[in-house]
């Protein structure tokens, strides 16, 4: 379902006015969701492996290999980032329970890469992902990239609907709000005019067995609108959050 009619209707049955629906869906953002299941959806990269990486290029020192995906592949409607046309986005991850140390390698189309083995850190089986279009919406008003003015009231009722909010069966995302989960942490977006979430990765046991601390983890990772139009990916950073 779509997320937007899904929110629609539930904020409906807490009672949110029409026209606060409706401003709220107009916060919608585009997000290339990633799912385990191709049904005939495009194949855009995978999650685990080994890295190929160019050559002078190291495995990220102690990082797991979560992410690895084809921008020429991932749709063009898929998502509102500012992003190069092609070549492999690879998300590296420090494998602990509150991970902070990260690294997203961009590997220009054309260029000669080798797959690297025995990096000195679990490596997770592979498993390909396909792309579906679909919509992220923030979770509270301060996400949004205006000030709402949102009754009090009105922001609560609205809280309550995006907590619960299914999350439509996928695991990995590009673009979007990105998220958080009951340990605590705040959401991602802190100053929507300052940075996006360029992906989002939910790691449990059944991806990655105790690598991360036997708990189930969401992993944003982060950049700024300027240093993602300078392709300064050397430059992003990590809001995570677990189950708690």
């Amino acid at each position: 379902m779509d997320v937007r009619q899904e929110f629609r209707r539930a904020a409906r049955e807490q009672n949110v006015p029409v026209d606060e629906i409706e401003r709220w869906v107009r916060l919608a953002r585009p997000q290339t969701e990633l799912v385990l299941k191709g049904d005939g959806l495009p194949e855009v990269g995978r999650f685990g492996g080994l890295a190929a990486l160019p050559e002078g290029q190291e495995w990220p020192p102690g990082q797991c290999l979560v992410l690895t995906l084809d921008l020429a592949a991932i749709p063009s409607h898929g998502h509102d980032l500012d992003l190069p046309a092609d070549g492999a986005l690879l998300f590296f991850v420090e494998p602990t329970f509150t991970p902070t140390a990260c690294r997203v390698v961009h590997v220009p189309a054309g260029t000669e890469v080798t797959e690297r083995a025995d990096p000195g850190v679990p490596v997770f089986d592979p498993v390909p992902l396909h792309a579906r279009a679909g919509w992220s919406l923030p979770e509270n008003e301060r996400e949004a990239p205006f000030d709402l003015r949102l009754d009090d009231e009105v922001e609560e009722a609205i809280g309550e609907v995006m907590w619960y909010l299914d999350g439509n069966g996928y695991e990995f995302s590009l673009g979007g709000y990105g998220a958080a989960s009951t340990g605590g942490a705040d959401n991602p977006i802190l100053d929507a005019t300052e940075h996006t979430v360029l992906a989002t990765v939910w790691l449990d046991e059944g991806q990655v067995g105790d690598a991360f601390g036997q708990t189930s983890i969401v992993v944003n990772f982060m950049i700024t609108h300027a240093d993602l139009a300078e392709r300064a990916f050397d430059r992003i950073w990590l809001m995570t959050d677990f189950n708690g």
